[in-house]
């Protein structure tokens, strides 16, 4: 009879035991993810293209009460090896606006995605206006290491190299339906990288952003 009572309480201590482990794991645990979501706070912006310029003069101005630095990774959508003559011009000209409306404390990366992805510039002075314009004439050769997921990709390096007391954020370029002037050649066709579908594109920034996925189907 003993033996039982005993055998009772022991297992009740180990439930216990068990509970209070759980609880505790679990605490740490929430505490953990909203600790690192204070720390790692990104926002997330999408323009296309054709309204690039605009969206500059918009969220970019020079008469500002912000005392914070921006870092600012650009999400830019490759349809081609290169951008035909009308998309880097686009490019170039806001690229030129952008650096005129920051500070040399401000910084930006290019991060490429759809047909090639890849980071193309890491965290540049964000008014080197010659590092941004040889981006966008050269936007794959700039790509060292090619990834399958760009979209992905900008997030995690944007996280990885994320500036306290700065506004880090990742904005979206969609430029869609464009077909590329260039002619592949031989020398191009050495990077080959495997080109995602659409949809697979979609259901990682499902995974990854849901406030996007209505960006990605317009």
């Amino acid at each position: 009879m003993n033996f039982l009572k005993k055998n009772h309480e022991l297992k009740k201590r180990n439930r216990k035991g068990v509970s209070k482990m759980i609880f505790t794991t679990t605490l740490a645990l929430l505490l953990s993810i909203a600790s690192h979501s204070q720390e790692k706070n990104i926002e997330t912006k999408s323009v296309t293209l054709d309204n690039f310029i605009t969206f500059i003069v918009e969220h970019y101005s020079t008469k500002t009460d912000s005392t914070k630095t921006k870092n600012i990774t650009f999400l830019i959508e490759s349809y081609a090896d290169s951008f035909n003559t009308e998309d880097s011009v686009i490019l170039k000209q806001a690229f030129k606006l952008l650096s005129k409306r920051v500070t040399e404390g401000d910084l930006i990366s290019i991060v490429a995605y759809s047909h090639f992805n890849g980071i193309a510039l890491r965290q540049a002075t964000a008014t080197d206006v010659k590092k941004l314009l040889y981006v966008i004439e050269h936007p794959k050769s700039s790509v060292k290491t090619f990834e399958e997921d760009g979209i992905e990709l900008a997030y995690q390096f944007t996280k990885e190299n994320f500036v306290e007391d700065s506004e880090n954020s990742v904005v979206m370029i969609r430029i869609p339906n464009r077909k590329s002037e260039v002619v592949k050649t031989e020398a191009t066709d050495t990077k080959k990288v495997t080109k995602k579908k659409s949809n697979a594109v979609v259901l990682t920034a499902i995974a990854l952003l849901p406030e996007i996925i209505a960006v990605i189907k317009d």
